[in-house]
């Protein structure tokens, strides 16, 4: 167990925290505002339901087929806006025959692959983590991803928004217009 000043220097220093998911480790990073907007993005495209206590389970059952975007909201939490895919290199041979297959010719390029790691890691979520596990995963990383000071920042800009003075237009009795600030 971690104490409190080793909690603190790790935040301090935004050192990376290793979180297991099967039999592969990641490594989480305090996260970036293009992370953020991702996520709010990601969280926006979920389905909008007022579950029903009584048919608490037919209910969930319904949206449930809607709900891949959580394993995309985790991919992204955990990956990062910046990895989220991956330029690879990739030989890639092709082969050109002549007269009937008697003489052939292969030419070896190499072509530029992107890989999506988002979406390998959301389909892995999926299949291998429980409810339960994707729950208290996505609480987790929620609690670490300084909602707070991004929650502060954008009110602090609304409110400079708000604030600043605008124009407007008046029009006179005969018609002419003339602006106000």
């Amino acid at each position: 167990m971690a104490t409190v000043e080793q909690k603190v220097a790790k935040e301090v220093l935004q050192q990376p925290e290793d979180i297991r998911i099967g039999n592969k480790t990641y490594k989480f990073y305090p996260p970036s505002t293009a992370t953020l907007i991702l996520v709010s993005e990601a969280i926006s495209e979920l389905p909008h339901v007022k579950l029903d206590d009584g048919k608490l389970a037919e209910e969930s059952l319904h949206v449930a087929k809607d709900c891949r975007k959580i394993g995309e909201i985790i991919a992204i939490m955990l990956l990062g806006a910046r990895h989220l895919t991956e330029k690879i290199k990739a030989p890639q041979t092709q082969e050109k025959r002549l007269f009937g297959g008697l003489i052939r010719f292969r030419r070896t390029t190499i072509r530029e692959q992107i890989i999506d790691r988002k979406a390998e890691l959301a389909r892995q979520l999926l299949e291998d983590l429980t409810p339960h596990e994707l729950n208290t995963l996505t609480s987790s990383l929620l609690m670490r991803m300084q909602l707070a000071d991004f929650f502060g920042l954008t009110t602090f800009l609304t409110e400079i928004n708000l604030l600043r003075t605008t124009r407007e237009v008046v029009t006179t009795a005969s018609g002419q217009s003339s602006q106000e600030q």
